[in-house]
């Protein structure tokens, strides 16, 4: 089994904590690649970053996805690639925020995610209503780091800010799960866990798990409404990666 981690922004070095947290998830026999694109913005901190992340992630992506069995999406939020990857492939695709999510509701009455910055907190407040689970979110809590400072400040600076707000929605918010809501966060979920004595969630640890059960049992994104294959048309200028999911066509210009 073959899986691809999909970090949308262009930082190697978070791709490489991401590379490493999925690597640890793996089981037997399961080989794990992480990528980042060559274009796009550094961290990803709201909606207009999301967007332009999307479409040079799925040039990355599309170029390989034969190679794989299946894809996570290393964004916590509800990320418009993995919508759009859905939409092209057949290979079960996860979203971190998701997988997150579906590990802690069986682990308590109520969650909570610890994000970065306050830009965070609506944005993952409507991913939540998204995925239908509102009422078991107890709150979305902001560290005030920006995406980039958990890797640019010292560990310990981190780390108090995260397990701050995580007590506090533990013991204020009525919390029995956090969620570490930032991709850049994978590894610290242990230090968390003690600062807080509740489970804390990992979402790149979680969605390699699931990922992997959904690849073992043979399914398959359903192509009948939602996911359905994306429609071929002429006249397009694209990059490789994204032309591929629009089929071959003799009048399609293939941009490099």
């Amino acid at each position: 089994m073959r899986l691809l981690v999909i970090n949308p922004n262009t930082s190697h070095e978070m791709t490489g904590t991401i590379e490493a947290a999925a690597r640890a998830a793996a089981g037997p026999g399961v080989t794990v690649d992480a990528v980042c694109p060559d274009y796009g913005p550094a961290s990803i901190e709201g909606c207009f970053d999301e967007v332009v992340s999307a479409y040079w992630a799925l040039d990355k992506v599309m170029r390989v996805a034969q190679d794989y069995d299946g894809f996570i999406v290393a964004c916590f939020s509800a990320h418009p690639v993995i919508g759009a990857l859905r939409e092209a492939l057949t290979q079960p695709t996860m979203g971190i925020m998701e997988a997150s999510i579906l590990h802690a509701l069986p682990l308590g009455s109520r969650f909570s995610i610890v994000t970065t910055s306050p830009r965070w907190q609506p944005l993952l407040e409507e991913g939540v209503r998204l995925l239908g689970v509102e009422s078991r979110c107890a709150s979305v809590r902001s560290s005030g780091l920006a995406v980039l400072d958990l890797d640019a400040l010292p560990q310990d600076a981190v780390l108090q800010r995260l397990c701050a707000e995580a007590q506090a929605a533990v013991e204020e918010d009525g919390a029995e799960v956090i969620c570490l809501g930032c991709a850049g966060m994978a590894g610290l979920e242990e230090a968390i866990r003690e600062s807080t004595g509740v489970p804390v969630i990992d979402g790149v640890r979680a969605a390699v798990v699931l990922v992997q059960s959904l690849v073992s049992t043979e399914a398959r994104t359903s192509k009948r409404n939602l996911y359905r294959p994306v429609d071929q048309r002429p006249g397009l200028q694209l990059p490789n990666g994204i032309a591929i999911a629009y089929g071959p066509r003799r009048d399609q210009k293939e941009l490099p």
